[in-house]
């Protein structure tokens, strides 16, 4: 019992001894584990804070971008006026605001360094988009935020961890980037080509109303000066009346026509002036002296004899029939009868081709002076001679004096203005135009009747003959409100190209007709060939800008189809525009749509509601309605494009421009109405469309963020 009680205790010895040994290694394994479990605790607390610290980052650059992009735009729409390089201003102030959006979720970026701009562009070729960076003008933006300094006092230091020194790696860098761009827009901008569009230029009803005379007659100084019309002779812009110039017997008289009343000059003294009416009906001036008289008529003169006095003041002529003797005054206002018998009865006859009669009974004088009113061009006389015989007495002109006869025909127009050789243009004539200054209304209100110039002839040409068919070189001149347009279309290519967007643009143009523009092709050398129809929506801005560039108001017909045009812009709009582009219709006009497509309905959408779609400050009440068929046509088309994507931009122009109809339009298509009134003054308006063009051309879609590259 004893033994195996020894033993026992032996053995428990022996184990205790055992265990002392091992009871090291363990605090050894101990430590290392212990170890481990700090490094990964202290590693999934730094990248948290890492992850944390990039997502922070990420969303701060995510926002910087997206400002940075808006911000191109918005320097460009807001540059002062004397920058030199506006895509530079641009830039610089895109830098600043990237910076600014960063700061302001608590993240630096450097504005020097960190925010890079490029350029997206559609590839045909591989029917995709991609970026060239370092380029300008630019429609993307890398922004990119760093702590990768290590000098972890700047705002872009190293990221301190929290148990770095567990690790022995006390910072950590972190980087992040955002790609934000613009969306590309395809834009196609509808034109009026109706004649209604150069009503600003010429004395009409609708100019009447809005412009004052000075207004319309600058504009017709400036079709005049730009058109630089050949075989004009010697017409001045300022009209002036026709003077015939006529001699006779070596005297020498001038009668300047004008319209209802005569200036007649001489060298010689006048004594009278007898006129005959376009009507038939004459009239004779007496009693005039002096070498220069101002004859008032009462009806459009064609023709004026003028009697002059060639030696001083005429005598008295007598003239002696049968033994009866009747002298006739130096004037021929008298006539003193001497006769043997006695006078019953005096027939007068006037050189105006007027008479009178005169009866003295069977007690009558032997001696009688008939004084008139009018020369006295004959005489009749009956005497008591027991006969009833009529005496006849023809007064003479008499020496001293010579008539001379003027008369106002086309003929003597073209002489005296020297419109001697053809009429320019393939429309209108030279006695066209003469018989429209003669006659047109405007012109009897404004005292141009019978005025010939250059303001009556563009008139002329401007009401009559405005089409590229009929007057090819209209083109060339700034008639208005068109040119305003064509100024502004100029503007806009222009614009979208220093925005650097890769925005393209097409060219629908209406009048009776419509259709897409895509050619230029004639015969003038001066008129370069422009062909867009490999691809009518383009970024090639100067060959839409020559689209324009040659056309002019009522260049194919007079009438105003803007359905048509907003059709035709749908159709193009839907038909080429690029995939992932934000379609776009921009419709320019005066808004006084007159005609549509034959067949076409003027019917609304089903469940159309005014109330609905035209309140425009969402009272519940429709803003605008209209009852017209042409009207409602333009306004289901813009609805349709609009339920299509289309947003639709609209302008007004023109001092008779119907604004309420394009504001609807605008409504509907969920864009800008730009007003441009006319009336204040032309470089006024010419600023209008400017401003309104640079505003749509702002108008961009919201900047959205690129994938990860």
């Amino acid at each position: 019992m004893k033994v195996k009680q020894k033993r026992w205790w032996s053995r428990m010895a022996q184990m205790s001894k055992e265990l002392r040994g091992r009871r090291g290694a363990f605090l050894i394994l101990s430590a290392v584990v212990l170890v481990g479990c700090l490094t990964i605790v202290s590693l999934a607390v730094d990248i948290g804070f890492l992850n944390l610290t990039k997502q922070r980052m990420q969303n701060a650059v995510d926002a910087a971008a997206l400002a940075a992009s808006l911000e191109i735009t918005n320097a460009i729409n807001n540059a002062p006026l004397d920058t030199l390089d506006v895509t530079v201003y641009a830039q610089a102030q895109a830098r600043l605001e990237a910076a600014r959006v960063a700061q302001l979720n608590g993240v630096y970026v450097d504005p020097d360094t960190d925010v890079t701009f490029g350029k997206r562009t559609y590839n045909d070729d591989t029917d995709s988009y991609s970026v060239e960076w370092n380029t300008s003008p630019s429609n993307v933006v890398k922004v990119v935020a760093r702590r990768d300094n290590d000098d972890v006092s700047q705002p872009d230091g190293k990221l301190q961890l929290f148990f770095s020194g567990v690790t022995g790696d006390r910072r950590a860098a972190v980087r992040t980037d955002a790609i934000a761009y613009v969306e590309s827009r395809d834009i196609v901008v509808v034109h009026d080509f109706s004649r209604s569009m150069n009503f600003d230029s010429y004395f009409n009803d609708e100019s009447n109303y809005h412009l004052a005379d000075a207004e319309v007659i600058a504009n017709l100084a400036k079709v005049w000066n730009d058109l630089q019309m050949p075989n004009t002779g010697n017409l001045s812009f300022t009209p002036e009346y026709l003077t015939v110039t006529n001699s006779s017997d070596g005297l020498t008289a001038s009668v300047e026509f004008q319209f209802d009343d005569l200036r007649v000059t001489s060298g010689s003294e006048i004594q009278q002036v007898q006129v005959r009416y376009t009507n038939g009906s004459s009239h004779t001036f007496t009693g005039l002296s002096g070498n220069d008289v101002d004859i008032n008529g009462n009806r459009d003169i064609e023709t004026a004899w003028v009697t002059l006095n060639a030696s001083g003041e005429s005598e008295p002529v007598t003239v002696t029939e049968s033994g009866v003797d009747v002298e006739f005054s130096g004037d021929r206002m008298t006539a003193t009868i001497n006769a043997p018998y006695r006078v019953r009865e005096v027939y007068v006859g006037f050189t105006n081709g007027g008479d009178d009669y005169e009866s003295h009974g069977s007690y009558g004088p032997y001696n009688y002076t008939y004084e008139a009113n009018e020369p006295i061009d004959y005489l009749y006389l009956e005497l008591l001679d027991g006969r009833s015989f009529w005496y006849y007495f023809d007064a003479p002109d008499g020496a001293g004096t010579v008539t001379i006869r003027f008369d106002d025909t086309n003929s003597a127009v073209r002489d005296y203005f020297g419109l001697t050789e053809s009429y320019p243009y393939r429309s209108g004539s030279w006695n066209g135009y003469i018989d429209h200054v003669r006659t047109y209304g405007e012109f009897r209100d404004r005292n141009y009747r019978e005025k010939y110039g250059g303001l009556t002839l563009i008139n002329y040409i401007l009401k009559y003959y405005s089409s590229a068919n009929e007057t090819a070189d209209l083109w060339k001149t700034r008639h208005y409100p068109f040119h305003a347009i064509k100024e502004g279309h100029f503007l806009f290519c222009d614009y979208l190209a220093d925005l650097g967007f890769d925005d393209h643009i097409g060219m629908v143009s209406y009048d009776t007709n419509h259709r897409m523009e895509m050619v230029v092709n004639e015969d003038d050398p001066l008129i370069p060939y422009v062909d867009v129809r490999d691809e009518p929506i383009t970024d090639d801005y100067l060959s839409i800008k020559d689209l324009m560039r040659y056309k002019q108001a009522s260049h194919y017909s007079n009438a105003t189809n803007m359905g048509g045009g907003l059709k035709d812009g749908t159709l193009m709009v839907n038909t080429y525009s690029r995939p992932g582009s934000k379609k776009t219709i921009l419709l320019m006009t005066d808004g006084n749509t007159n005609t549509m497509d034959s067949g076409e309905s003027t019917s609304l959408p089903h469940g159309w509601s005014w109330n609905e779609l035209l309140d425009y400050d969402n009272d519940g009440n429709a803003d605008y309605s209209t009852n017209s068929g042409h009207k409602r046509y333009v306004l289901r088309l813009a609805y349709e494009a609009q339920q299509a994507g289309i947003m639709i931009h609209t302008m007004s122009v023109g001092v008779d421009a119907d604004r309420d109809l394009m504001e609807a339009i605008a409504h509907l298509g969920g864009g800008h109405h730009i007003i441009v009134p006319g009336g204040a003054s032309v470089s006024d308006m010419e600023a209008q469309v400017n401003a309104g063009f640079h505003r749509i051309a702002s108008f961009v879609p919201p900047a959205t963020l690129l994938p990860e590259e």
